[in-house]
């Protein structure tokens, strides 16, 4: 699987992403009968994926790896506005500060909000909007609420693997609209390359060039 990733890194569709954690799904599901505790694959993938396209090289320490001053990051800790901590799927990082952050979701569903959740006024605005709870809300309550301090200027992402019906589209479409630096990425049924999707939302090109591979800031038109 990674060995392939990176092989594929700027041909990859979606879509074969998604069927990469589709297959694992179903042969775990053959030897075990269940994947209802599984969990993890899906970060491992685009984490996987994010290690070579920034052309990392080193071992994986502390759930981290740098290279220069670019460091890679799954599911590090962060104290956040509301002064509790939040670990984030994936982020990288640039001299200490969130530059992109990428939150990983296998599919999105409607859930009721927790009690912390329920003063946010971002999600009484965007549920009364859409009319239901969903993890999209969630999500962008929790993303919104590390962007302070160093960490207030960065794009990010919810990579959502599974279709998404109709009542979480709606809900997509108005926090894509309240925020131009938060986007959502579908990948059953996108037969796009990953890398271009990625690129394209999250304001950023991976192109050959710096050491295989180059990081671009489209917005400042500088190297990452």
């Amino acid at each position: 699987m990674d060995n392939h990733l990176k092989t594929h890194i700027h041909t990859i569709t979606c879509h074969e992403i998604f069927e990469i954690k589709n297959d694992f799904y179903k042969i775990v599901e053959a030897l075990c009968g269940s994947t209802a505790n599984l969990t993890g694959i899906t970060e491992l993938l685009i984490f996987r994926f994010m290690y070579h396209a920034l052309n990392m090289q080193g071992p994986i320490e502390d759930k981290s790896v740098q290279q220069g001053n670019i460091r890679l990051y799954i599911g590090n800790r962060y104290l956040v506005k509301n002064g509790k901590f939040q670990e984030p799927d994936i982020v990288i990082e640039k001299n200490d500060e969130i530059r992109f952050l990428l939150s990983i979701k296998n599919r999105l569903n409607t859930i009721s909000p927790t009690n912390n959740e329920k003063v946010s006024p971002l999600v009484q605005e965007l549920t009364l909007q859409n009319g239901l709870y969903t993890t999209s809300i969630q999500d962008i309550f929790r993303v919104e609420n590390i962007r302070h301090g160093v960490h207030s200027n960065f794009n990010s992402i919810t990579i959502v693997f599974s279709k998404v019906p109709q009542r979480h589209g709606k809900s997509n479409n108005l926090i894509e609209q309240k925020f131009d630096w938060h986007r959502f990425l579908i990948l059953e049924g996108n037969y796009n390359s990953f890398v271009t999707e990625l690129s394209s939302k999250l304001n950023f090109n991976i192109k050959r060039g710096w050491d295989k591979t180059q990081l671009l800031n489209e917005k400042s038109q500088r190297n990452f």
